[in-house]
């Protein structure tokens, strides 16, 4: 028995410690975007502003007069944030991010399940070959498709465009092979029993096979979603007009002739990665039932 706790033990710290490693940089993340610039280059290690800070912000909450009320004093745990809208246009940034992840998204929905319908309960000819062949493909790093996705766009004129962002990602190898596996695991009597009843195809995979692939439907959305948010190599390449730039192109845009503006790019940062938090938070209980429903079965 002694035996057993002291496992569960060492696994708890080790999980503790493995918990630890990961949150540390969003806590760096979030303490650093309260500090001034000043006191960054200061102590870039502390996790929290000074306690003068601390005891200010304090004093403001309550109401009670303080040092920062007066003419030109630098409340900077909120001050960063207002500058990285004012001067950096994050709010522009984060738009454009919402704009590309969500259209990609939907896309991606759309095409993926369409494609994984069909290799799933079609059958025709060179199916199977196809099928790997598209398996194949997710063999080959993203950074080699750069060059022949620039050459396309460029033919299609929609360089520097937003759809010159959002073309080459309208559907992707993984999102079909999750799919099929999802709906390879819904039983085929369904399926006979809707057409018995009148359903056409159109009718089968709107009214039974979307239905019971809601788990894998919402982790393939979120995964999509999440690596739209965060693409930086191919809005870098194609676009050159800063009114279109993702957030993860917008940061590099906080610099001045002295560097970088650290603050302020922690600030930027923490508004940056708010949304994939929340909806991580709220879409987790399906993650794990849909990549597990979406089995290894066919």
């Amino acid at each position: 028995m002694s035996e057993r706790f002291r496992g569960r033990g060492l696994a708890l710290t080790l999980m503790v410690l493995g918990a630890l490693v990961m949150v540390y940089p969003y806590a760096y993340m979030v303490g650093s975007s309260a500090k001034t610039r000043k006191e960054f280059a200061e102590d870039k290690a502390s996790l929290i502003p000074s306690r003068y800070q601390i005891s200010e912000q304090i004093a403001h909450a309550r109401g009670e007069p303080s040092a920062l009320d007066w003419p030109g004093a630098d409340w900077s745990v909120l001050r960063n944030y207002v500058d990285a809208i004012r001067y950096g246009h994050i709010d522009r940034y984060l738009a454009n991010s919402f704009i590309y992840a969500v259209v990609i998204t939907s896309l991606q929905l759309f095409f993926n399940t369409l494609a994984a319908y069909a290799f799933a309960r079609m059958r025709f000819r060179g199916r199977d070959f196809l099928f790997g062949l598209l398996l194949a493909t997710m063999m080959v790093p993203p950074a080699v498709l750069l060059i022949p996705n620039f050459i396309i766009i460029s033919k299609l004129g929609l360089v520097d465009t937003t759809w010159g962002v959002i073309i080459p990602g309208f559907a992707g190898a993984f999102g079909i092979f999750l799919l099929r596996q999802s709906f390879l695991n819904i039983p085929a009597e369904l399926e006979h029993a809707a057409r018995i009843d009148g359903c056409g195809t159109w009718g089968i995979l709107t009214n039974v096979i979307l239905p019971l692939s809601k788990p894998a439907l919402i982790t393939l959305g979120l995964f999509t979603f999440m690596g739209s948010w965060n693409m930086f190599e191919w809005p870098l390449v194609v676009l050159s007009n800063q009114d279109f730039y993702p957030l993860t192109v917008g940061l590099s845009l906080f610099r001045s002739e002295t560097g970088a503006d650290w603050p302020r790019v922690f600030a930027a940062s923490v508004m940056g990665a708010l949304p994939l938090i929340v909806l991580f938070l709220v879409a987790q209980r399906y993650l794990v039932g849909g990549i597990s429903l979406s089995g290894m079965k066919g």
